[in-house]
């Protein structure tokens, strides 16, 4: 809030009634974010190449190819562990791929997403806005970051 001027407009939220959620990684935490968003009204999809199919399917959440869940997503949930496959699996090829307007959740290590790469589609405005793990991205390119948790030696920011 500027002195004497509300901006309610930049604080405008998105509803998530009838939004796609790609949940990437659909271990015990991913199956549990997909469950909480079909409470909130979203049409899930999960890709995870462990994942059982009975699974998904008791929570009503449909298995899809990772470009699938990359085109299809309003929103991407990160839950995948970091691996040589899964380092920068997020990148400037894979953003590529995304619905312009994204927004990424990243609850998964920080070396997922390709940083540099990252930094260019908030820019040109594929990811609209993300909630990342790491203080990395505030001073560099947002202006304003607000503290929305901590753990140990981690500390969640959502900047916008």
């Amino acid at each position: 809030m500027n002195p004497g001027k509300w901006e309610r407009n930049k604080y405008v939220g998105v509803s998530l009634v009838g939004k796609t959620l790609a949940v990437m990684g659909f271990g015990k935490v991913g199956s549990e974010v997909a469950r909480r968003a079909k409470g909130l009204g979203m049409h899930v999809i999960a890709h995870d190449p462990y994942a059982v199919a009975d699974r998904a399917k008791a929570l009503g959440v449909e298995l899809v190819t990772f470009d699938k869940a990359l085109a299809l997503a309003d929103f991407i949930s990160l839950h995948m562990p970091l691996t040589p496959s899964t380092s920068k699996v997020l990148n400037d090829e894979t953003f590529a791929k995304m619905k312009k307007g994204v927004r990424i959740v990243n609850v998964a290590r920080g070396g997922v997403i390709d940083e540099e790469a990252l930094l260019r589609a908030l820019a040109s405005g594929t990811v609209a806005q993300v909630i990342y793990p790491f203080l990395f991205l505030c001073p560099r390119f947002y202006k304003e970051c607000l503290l929305i948790g901590s753990w140990g030696d981690y500390e969640l920011h959502f900047c916008f």
